[in-house]
Order: C-alpha cells, then sequence, then structure tokens
C-alpha cells in the first residue's frame, strides 16, 4: 500500500493505494481505516486495485472547510471518480462510508457497479434509535467499546477506542479532527440524510449488506431495513460480531465481499 494525494477540486486528499487487479473503491468509517491497512483491505487487495481515499478532515486530507453537508461530500466523491478515469466503479464501504456510498449510487446509479455495505449509516428508523457516537467522551472510552464490539475486550478495541489520557498529542489531534469531520455531516440530523430513503429505489447496483448481529451502535434493524429498500440488495449477517465488523471478524465480512464482487466475472 502506498498513499498518495490527489487535487480534488481543490481540496488535498489523500488516498492509500494497494493491490493488483480491476479497481475497486473503498469508503472508509469514522474509525479512518484507509490510513492503515488491516485483514479486510489488504484480502480486498489480493484481487483488486484498492483506491481507499481519506475523507476531507481525515489525517492529511484537506478541504473540511468546504464540505457544508452530504451533498457537498457526495460531489467531492464523485469528483473523485472522475479523477480516477472511472465511468462505474464496484464499492465497498462501512458505517459512515456506507452512507456516502448509498448517496453516490442513489443519485447516479450508472457510477456504481457491485456495492458491498458494511453496517452502514444513512438512514433513520424512528422506533430503532441509533447510539449517539458523538456522546464518547472522557471517561466512557469503555462504554464505546462496548457499543462497537460484540467483545468489548477484543484486542482492537482498546485501539480503536483508546483511553483519551493515553493518547499523545498527534493521537489526539486526529481523533479530534475525525470528530470534526464526521459532525460536520452527521451532527445534525443525526448520521442520515432525510431524503435518502425515498431515492434508495434507485439504486442499480447489484448490493450486499452485512451486518454484525450484536451492533448495538446501528442495530441490526437497518440492515434488514436497506434490505427491503434497494432493490437488488441481500443481507447477510455475521454471528458475535458488533459495529465494527471490518474490525472485529474481517474474515467473514472479506468471504462475504470477495464472494459478491466476484459474481459479476462469472456471469
Amino acid at each position: 500500500m502506498e498513499l498518495e494525494f490527489v487535487d480534488v477540486e481543490g481540496r488535498r486528499t489523500q488516498i492509500a493505494v494497494g493491490g493488483e487487479g480491476p479497481p475497486l473503491l473503498y469508503l472508509h468509517s469514522a474509525a479512518g481505516e484507509s490510513i492503515q491497512w488491516g485483514e479486510l483491505l489488504n484480502g480486498l487487495a489480493a484481487e483488486h486495485t484498492v483506491h481507499a481515499p481519506l475523507m476531507p478532515g481525515f489525517f492529511e486530507s484537506e478541504g473540511l472547510e468546504t464540505i457544508h453537508d452530504i451533498d457537498d461530500l457526495t460531489y467531492h466523491y464523485l469528483a473523485l471518480l472522475d479523477d480516477r478515469g472511472w465511468d462505474s466503479v464496484d464499492v465497498v464501504a462501512c458505517s459512515l462510508g456506507g452512507w456516502i456510498a448509498l448517496e453516490v449510487a442513489a443519485r447516479y446509479p450508472e457510477r456504481v457497479g457491485r456495492l458491498v455495505l458494511a453496517a452502514s449509516a444513512g438512514i433513520r428508523l424512528a422506533d430503532v434509535p441509533m447510539a449517539d457516537m458523538f456522546r464518547i467522551t472522557v471517561g466512557k472510552e469503555e462504554r464505546a467499546r462496548e457499543l462497537l464490539f460484540h467483545d468489548p475486550a477484543h484486542p482492537l478495541a482498546a485501539v480503536v477506542m483508546p483511553s483519551f489520557s493515553d493518547l499523545n498529542d498527534e493521537e489526539l489531534g486526529a481523533f479530534i479532527k475525525a470528530m470534526a469531520a464526521t459532525a460536520k455531516i452527521g451532527w445534525n440530523p443525526y448520521m442520515h440524510d432525510p431524503r435518502l430513503e425515498r431515492m434508495l429505489g434507485r439504486v442499480q447496483a447489484d448490493t450486499l449488506i452485512v451486518w454484525g448481529e450484536s451492533d448495538r451502535m446501528i442495530p441490526p434493524a437497518y440492515g434488514q431495513c436497506l434490505a427491503q429498500l434497494i432493490p437488488h440488495a441481500r443481507l447477510a449477517t455475521v454471528p458475535d460480531c458488533g459495529h465494527l465488523i471490518w474490525i472485529e471478524r474481517p474474515a467473514p465480512l472479506l468471504e462475504l465481499a470477495g464472494d459478491h464482487l466476484a459474481a459479476a466475472a462469472r456471469a
């Protein structure tokens, strides 16, 4: 994996690229996992050239001051597709990234080939509240691990959500920037676009939706709803897994995503 920078409509955008094969766009969660590849991204790169851009405000990607809402962010990623020269591209997207992927796929269906969504944000169920990620503060790190992981004692739980007192200035600064970037589009309304649900019928991509059975951040009912609203979608669940499937149980997610993406080549 190599980190490079591209100019996306005047925004200096950091992007991680690696692997061999047809292009695959990876849209990261609020954890910003594109910067340090784990089992999922390395596994995807075995069959694809993975392009994993960092959202404005994450790490060294700039231009957050020009992003005011989900519309601005959607057009940022459309401009990135143009920069890469892709008329259409397969997409794997997680949580926050899933929301962005859905906005692109609903507004510009022809731009997304096959789609994999893992624990995607973007819609709201009135009777099934999402947990409020912006209420994670000093002293509540253990509660955050319980929301994000099936097993809060998972070896990576303390890496994803360390005690704030253990962070150095650079690490704390990166965490604050990531939360500020997420809040820019997801503060109010909280982590959804009220218009998106009505647009999901426009999505043309063959879509795989993957959810952790123990997701306490965005409950599995959201995955069930998305599978009903998106025309060519199916839902797969991962047992003994919370919200961060790509970190807690990447192997089953990689297997499901790999099979789904390879289906186009077999067709």
